[in-house]
């Protein structure tokens, strides 16, 4: 992805969680191509650089079921610019934080226990005062 507005142009118009890094996630690799991944949900969205905002993901809370799942998510974001990923997981009064801080378009997967909560925050780096576009791609998958 290669969008990036300013801020002025804005304002006018778990226990048992594991994340892991796929595939390559920095600029001087090829970009990750997250059409061939067979993603169920995407979510286009933006965010202002350098601050850390929820619901990355499109949604402001997560509540699993009685059935572990892991979720894969490929990122689709301009191959300058870093979006930090952090997934806060509760589970059984015990939170576990994961972060993804790799630069680029990248590909992780995160894994939850029965019956947890969980929120999804990211960080994008890039110039001051700008947002930056971003496209979430997402699978879910029964563990």
């Amino acid at each position: 992805m290669k969008r990036t507005i300013s801020v002025l142009a804005v304002a006018t118009g778990v226990l048992g969680a594991t994340l892991t890094g796929i595939g390559p996630a920095s600029a001087a690799t090829p970009a990750v191509d997250c059409s061939t991944g067979g993603y169920t949900r995407t979510l286009t969205s933006y965010v202002p650089t350098n601050v850390q905002r929820p619901a990355v993901d499109g949604r402001s809370y997560n509540i699993g079921g009685p059935l572990a799942y892991t979720y894969e998510v490929c990122l689709d974001i301009p191959d300058t610019e870093t979006f930090t990923i952090e997934v806060r997981i509760w589970n059984n009064g015990t939170q576990t934080v994961f972060v993804d801080d790799r630069p680029g378009d990248k590909v992780f997967r995160y894994s939850l226990d029965p019956n947890s909560f969980w929120q999804v925050y990211g960080t994008m780096t890039g110039p001051g005062s700008t947002y930056i576009y971003y496209t979430w791609n997402e699978k879910q998958i029964q563990t």
